[in-house]
């Protein structure tokens, strides 16, 4: 199975190369093909939402942190109990 997907990875390698070596024409990028997108990403992010997001970020860090804690806590508390006899916080 890893030999047939080798094969077919170079024959899409090499028609791909292929097709770019034979393509006609060329297109040349200036700065002004990209000032739409660039208005468009700088009319959607500004700082506040920027500020938002981390903000967001964070609290679901100190979330899973305490998540992860205290799943840890539960854990040996548990494996103690067993290991024991007596169930102790």
């Amino acid at each position: 199975m890893k030999k047939i997907f080798i094969i077919l990875s170079c024959v899409a390698l090499i028609a791909c190369m292929t097709v770019m070596a034979f393509a006609t024409g060329t297109t040349t990028v200036t700065p002004s093909d990209w000032s739409s997108v660039i208005d468009a990403i700088t009319a959607q992010i500004s700082v506040s939402t920027i500020v938002t997001v981390l903000a967001g970020l964070v609290t679901a860090g100190i979330g899973f942190v305490f998540l992860w804690w205290g799943v840890r806590k539960a854990i040996s508390s548990l494996m103690s109990a067993f290991k024991k006899g007596r169930v102790s916080i």
